[in-house]
């Protein structure tokens, strides 16, 4: 019975005051919404910033309060100090220094020290607090005029800050040649010393333009036990992806708390089984030589997540992780936002076992036209059949002639010529091309 009456008190006190909501933009920050009561200290009245760093010129309030909201951010809001106030500096020559305010004039700082005057060049104070006020209190609110702030009342307001992000990862575990399980992920990340407790966390994702970038790049973390222990079973974190406007948006199930320098990761939705279309890529330019040295392949997958009987899966941008059968880690791939339904196509890497020689034979050159021979010499040294396809780029107006294998024109500049190598065979391919460039 304590327990239940005890539930119901926190409850009521969340709707009272309002659940924080978190709305984090794709390694941009964060925009949070809150509902609070101000703080009397010292006849004035302060809301809370929980800590978080806050960007100058986002803080707001909403008109039904009827008040204005102000942010003392260090080295701006030095004037706005009252005479003798006690304050404590960090200056950039690793001095701390500790007095009362006495004015500050032409981008100087008078400070009072043990009965003397200290001037200090603004710009090299790299922080400042003002002890009396605690340091998650940092909003002053200024009720409207003629109102009593005997009478406190729940403010709503908000205000961006950079110490929140979140990013996309996935993981693509092969189960076989054939199959693998493709597994979306997101990872939320406090890089302040600020905390929030049970909040309302909805993820931005799309191509988000924001007149502020973060300086720290949010990276993926390298995988940890090479992938075996890094896995893990999880449900969804995540409501399916909604629209919203150009973008795309994703409100998590549950509330959040956020700690000081963490980080967690959590699904973002359920696993899906793939047949991923692998091949090589045998690249080739023109009538450009690739010399005597073996050049390696480029191996390419395709990933095309639809789902039987369910929504097809909205892909933010991120980083896809790779892993053998054994739970090896096979190395990592940026992704690009891919549409519900769109195949999704990476470059992984190069492939250890195909090397390739393409060589310029009988060249012939006029003023307006090319001709020559070209000559692909592929050995497949693995112990497995491998799917290849060479891929030449060409410009003008082109004509393939006396080609030993089937040639298949994708388009004006590109001519592909699929093959399928055993293991340890190697196979010699020539075609001739004529280029007219008037």
């Amino acid at each position: 019975m304590l327990r239940l009456f005890m539930s119901l008190f926190i409850l009521c006190g969340l709707l009272l005051a309002g659940v924080p909501e978190v709305l984090i933009l794709p390694n941009n920050g964060a925009w949070i919404t809150f509902k609070e009561e101000p703080v009397e200290i010292n006849g004035k009245l302060y809301l809370p910033s929980f800590g978080l760093n806050i960007f100058p010129g986002t803080v707001w309030n909403s008109p039904e309060n009827e008040g204005i909201l102000r942010y003392s951010y260090p080295r701006h809001g030095l004037y706005d100090l009252e005479k003798d106030t006690d304050i404590h500096l960090v200056l950039k020559e690793s001095l701390d220094l500790r007095g009362t305010f006495l004015k500050f004039d032409n981008n100087t700082l008078f400070l009072e020290k043990d009965k003397s005057v200290v001037m200090i060049d603004v710009s090299n104070i790299i922080y400042f607090e003002i002890p009396q006020i605690p340091e998650n209190r940092l909003l002053e609110f200024f009720p409207p005029p003629g109102s009593s702030k005997k009478r406190i009342v729940p403010v709503n307001f908000g205000f961006q800050t950079g110490d929140l992000a979140w990013s996309a990862e996935y993981e693509l575990r092969w189960n076989n040649e054939e199959k693998a399980i493709f597994s979306p992920w997101f990872r939320l990340i406090n890089r302040g010393r600020g905390t929030l407790n049970n909040v309302k966390v909805t993820l931005l994702a799309g191509d988000v333009k924001t007149g502020r970038r973060i300086g720290d790049d949010v990276t993926m973390r390298a995988p940890k036990g090479m992938g075996m222990a890094y896995m893990a079973e999880s449900a969804p974190a995540a409501e399916p992806a909604q629209s919203s406007g150009e973008n795309y948006i994703f409100k998590l199930k549950d509330p959040v708390t956020f700690s000081p320098g963490t980080e967690f990761r959590q699904a973002l939705s359920d696993p899906v089984e793939l047949t991923p279309e692998k091949k090589i890529i045998v690249r080739g330019n023109s009538f450009s030589s690739s010399g005597n040295i073996p050049v390696h392949g480029d191996l390419e997958l395709t990933l095309t997540l639809k789902k039987t009987g369910k929504d097809d899966l909205v892909l933010p941008e991120g980083l896809l992780r790779i892993f053998d059968a054994g739970g090896i880690f096979n190395g990592e791939v940026s992704i690009p936002n891919t549409p519900a339904g769109e195949p999704l196509v990476v470059s992984p890497g190069k492939s250890f076992d195909l090397v390739f020689e393409r060589t310029i034979l009988d060249y012939k050159r006029e003023r307006d036209t090319a001709e020559g021979k070209i000559r692909y010499e592929i050995r497949n040294q693995s112990k497995r059949t491998l799917p290849v396809t060479i891929r030449d780029t060409w410009h003008g107006n082109w004509t393939v002639k006396n080609s030993t294998h089937k040639t298949d024109r994708k388009s004006a500049t590109e001519l592909e010529i699929p093959l399928s190598l055993k293991a340890g065979e190697k196979v010699s391919v020539e075609y001739s091309c004529y280029v007219s460039y008037r």
